[in-house]
Order: C-alpha cells, then structure tokens, then sequence
C-alpha cells in the first residue's frame, strides 16, 4: 500500500511541476492538501529532489524575477520567500543580481509613477501602497513627497 500511495504522490508532484515550479515546502504542503500523508508528501519531495524535478534555488531564482517585474521590493520579495520555505541566505547574487545597478530609490520612483495620485488622503494611500510593496517606509515616504511636491499635491 506504501509503494501505491508513493507512486501516486510522485505522479502527482510531477503533474504539479509540469504546470509551475514548487519550492519543497510548497511542493509538501501542497501534496498534503491533496489527501497524502506527510511521510507520503516528504518521500515524494525527496525523490524530487534527487532527480532535481523540485530545487529550491531554481525556484527562487524564478520567483524572484516574477515579482521584481511586478514591481515589488525586496522585503515583501524575502516575506514570500520565506513563507514558502526558501530562506533569502540561499538565493545567489540576492539582492545585486536581481535589482541591478538601481537602488530601491529609483525602483520605488519608477513605480509610483505609475499610480494616479488619489484625490484624497494622497500621502497615505501612495506611502501605504509602497510599503505593501515591500519597500522601506522611509524611501516610500520620501519618494512621495518628492512626487507630490512635484506634482504641487499637499
């Protein structure tokens, strides 16, 4: 019965990465939810592994890149990560690979442009929408201001 349920699970892992690439927690996690046990999901993660079909850093290197064109900064980018089981420490080049020569500054600047400046409460919302982001709350409250005030907004 063990060997079936293996068998299953490492047919299932393989089907899950064929669409998308898994960290090993999410990889586990998710075989979990699909009704195997957690030694079950643990032996077909390891087998992946072996064979590289699930390999954290190639993961991470992915999902790393996604979320940098999507416009976000690298402490959401870390939280994410590390939610998903992959410690910031093991991806290579992080952060100068990812983000080049711009700073979090420019990043930051480039992306608040375009966002239409709120009606009311500006600051706020524009500050609160950097940070959920993940930049630091002072380059976002500094890249706002320079926008309002550029923008002649209080």
């Amino acid at each position: 019965m063990r060997t079936l349920s293996d068998e299953c699970a490492w047919s299932k892992l393989v089907d899950l990465v064929s669409r998308r690439d898994y960290s090993q927690k999410e990889a586990a996690d998710r075989l979990v939810r699909e009704g195997f046990s957690r030694d079950c999901a643990s032996r077909a993660v390891e087998r992946g592994v072996a064979s590289r079909v699930v390999n954290d850093a190639r993961f991470a290197e992915y999902f790393v890149r996604a979320k940098v064109s999507a416009g976000w900064g690298p402490m959401r980018i870390e939280r994410e990560l590390s939610r998903r089981g992959v410690p910031i420490e093991d991806v290579p080049g992080w952060p100068d690979e990812f983000f080049g020569d711009e700073g979090p500054t420019q990043r930051a600047r480039e992306l608040i442009e375009r966002k239409p400046v709120p009606r009311e409460n500006a600051y706020p919302k524009l500050v609160r929408f950097l940070v959920s982001r993940g930049f630091s709350l002072s380059v976002a409250k500094d890249v706002v201001s320079e926008r309002l005030a550029r923008d002649g907004e209080t």
